[in-house]
């Protein structure tokens, strides 16, 4: 797939700004008890940052999410069905 394709049920629209990114992460900074530690945080992003499912730099094509986001919690885990890439954290 190319940048330009699409996730399923996306559009142009979805295209997140940067700061509504940076928002979002400074949210899950108000609860440290269920985020990642910055190390693991880092190691997530480089995997997702060199994964083929991410879209527009920011989205992942399998769940929608905005990577930097879903990569702080700790109860998420890549959504690669059957292999994920990166593991919930206990």
């Amino acid at each position: 797939m190319t940048e330009k394709s699409l996730c399923r049920g996306c559009s142009d629209s979805v295209i997140v700004t940067e700061e509504v990114i940076e928002e979002l992460v400074k949210e899950t900074e108000e609860d440290l008890s269920v985020i990642v530690s910055d190390d693991v945080y880092e190691a997530r992003l480089k995997i997702c940052n060199s994964c083929s499912s991410l879209r527009y730099g920011t989205t992942c094509a399998l769940s929608g999410s905005i990577v930097r986001y879903r990569a702080k919690f700790k109860n998420k885990a890549c959504p690669l069905a059957g292999n994920p890439k990166w593991e919930k954290v206990n």
